[in-house]
This record gives structure tokens, sequence and C-alpha cells, in this order.
């Protein structure tokens, strides 16, 4: 196997763009309290298609879809807007996923707007609530169940868009719900779960919420954000919550990503791609080209 080969060519579903010489991005404010991340000093830079090129050279990413990265939050169209002409100029990304904040009162202008771009596929918002306040992003833990937030949810399938779903294992049971009164929006489950407890207990509670969640036909996933939870992560350590997953959802239901570049906090980039690799390597080549690439095509529609 090599990485160029085509059968193991990789759609990079999960990746950020950010210039900071010239656009807010507060989650980077280096006043902000450590997060889950940890330090975030060295990512506290611009990073751009040509560093993404350089990171990715001989690695087999052959598109890419980007998704929000809290840019000027004031204006959450200004991303969308920001990487479109990126876009023109580079080639990349090939789909965006934007954010926009569900339960605004103004949330069905902000949709609009954002799906009047050619590349925009799908919107994040980011749903983790934790006990700890450095682990927690929404401000409540229960925003699905909120009639105004699902009113803001329920426009998303009319304007051909889909929801990128990031939280914790503890609120899978509420984001099946979600999946199961709209049927028709699709769901992406990001970073596997995103599991920041990995004790016995921790792991034991999240296998659980994964094989529930992925009950519903509506709802896939992405295997990317390695690091988040486990800095120190090795392959051999995460393969088996990997493959977890890709039990629970399936080869035609699971899609790969790097999380770049969060995830080069925690490793190079040569390391993301050879878990990316490794998750695949049983698979027959039918099951391996979708993992890899044609789920994601289909699913972002590029």
């Amino acid at each position: 196997m090599s990485p160029v080969d085509e059968s193991w060519s990789i759609v990079d579903t999960h990746h950020h763009f950010q210039s900071l010489s010239d656009a807010s991005y507060p989650w980077l404010d280096p006043e902000r309290p450590e997060p889950l991340e940890g330090d975030l000093g060295p990512i506290r830079r611009d990073y751009l298609p040509a560093d993404y090129r350089r990171d990715t050279e001989g690695l087999g990413v052959v598109k890419t879809v980007h998704v929000q990265n809290g840019r000027n939050p004031h204006d959450p169209v200004d991303e969308t807007r920001w990487l479109t002409a990126l876009a023109r100029q580079e080639r990349i990304p090939d789909a965006i996923v934007a954010y926009a904040d569900l339960a605004a009162p103004d949330v069905e202008r902000v949709l609009e707007a954002h799906a009047g771009f050619p590349r925009t596929r799908g919107i994040r918002q980011i749903l983790n609530w934790h006990h700890q306040p450095r682990l927690r992003s929404a401000a409540a833990p229960d925003l699905m169940e909120s009639p105004q937030w699902r009113r803001g949810f329920g426009r998303l399938a009319p304007l051909g868009l889909s929801f990128d779903l990031q939280l914790y294992w503890p609120q899978m049971d509420m984001a099946l719900a979600l999946a199961r009164v709209f049927p028709d929006t699709m769901i992406v489950l990001e970073h596997f779960g995103m599991v920041a407890d990995r004790t016995a207990e921790g792991l034991i509670g999240w296998r659980s919420a994964i094989n529930r969640l992925a009950q519903a036909p509506n709802v896939c996933v992405k295997l990317c954000g390695f690091g988040l939870g486990a800095p120190a992560w090795t392959i051999e350590a995460t393969l088996p919550l990997l493959r977890h997953v890709l039990d629970a959802f399936g080869p035609r239901r699971t899609m790969v990503g790097t999380n770049m570049p969060v995830d080069l906090l925690f490793a190079a980039p040569n390391k993301i791609i050879s878990m990316i690799h490794a998750i695949a390597m049983d698979l027959s080549p039918d099951e391996r080209i979708a993992l890899l690439r044609s789920n994601a095509e289909r699913f972002y529609r590029i």
C-alpha cells in the first residue's frame, strides 16, 4: 500500500483555515482559559491552503471539507464569504460547513445567506456541555431540546444543509431523539464522539451511547480529532475505539478527517494519515474506498 495509490486517496472531511492577521478568532485568544486541547500557542497563527498543502504533500488527500472555525463570530456569514473567495483562488476547500446559532431570532436569514454560496453544504454549532467549564462550549446541555433551537434546525433540510454534530456522549441520547424527529436532515457526528473521558467507566458509557446513536439511519460519523481528550494518543490505543465506531455505523456511514491544524498540537500529519490508513487496513477494497473517499463525496456532494 502506498499513500499515493488511488484506492487509498482521502477526502479530508474536517479541517480548518484561519487568518489571524485580518480577522478575529476568539477561541484562539491567549487570554481564554486553557480548553480541552490544552495550550493553543503552537497553532495561534495563520493556517492557509499553502500551509495545508505543505502538511499533506504526498499523503493522498484529494478533496477537503472546511468546518467552521469561529472567524468573526459577530458576523456568521463572514467566514463563508472569506472561504468562498479563498477557494476561488486556491481551489480548496471543496465544501464548507458554516456556523449559525440555530436559536437566534434571525437564523433563517443567516442560513439562507450561507446556502447562497455554492460550496456551502452544512452547518455546525458546537453543543459540547460539560460540568467542567474549560471543557464546555454550549450555553446549556440541552439546546437540542429547545423549541427555538429546533425551529432553526428544521430549516436545514429545506435548504439542502446537513448538520455537523459535536458533543459528548452523555448528550447522544438527545441527539438520537433529534435525529428521529427530523429524519430528512442528515447529521454527521464529529470526532468519533469526543472521547474526553477515557477512564474504564467513561468508555463504557461512550461505547453504549455510540451504539444507540448509530441506530438512526440519518446519522453518520467522522473519524478525526484523535488527540482530543488524549494528547499523547497512540495508534495502538486509539484503533480499538475507532473500530468500535466503524462497527457501529458501518463503512458506508463513516468518513475520515485530519482536524488540522488543531490536531497538529498532538501529532505530525503523517501520523494522522497513518491512523486513518490503519482504520481502513482490514476492509475490502470497496469498503475502504467508501470510508476514505466516496462516502464523503456523496455526503458533501463534491
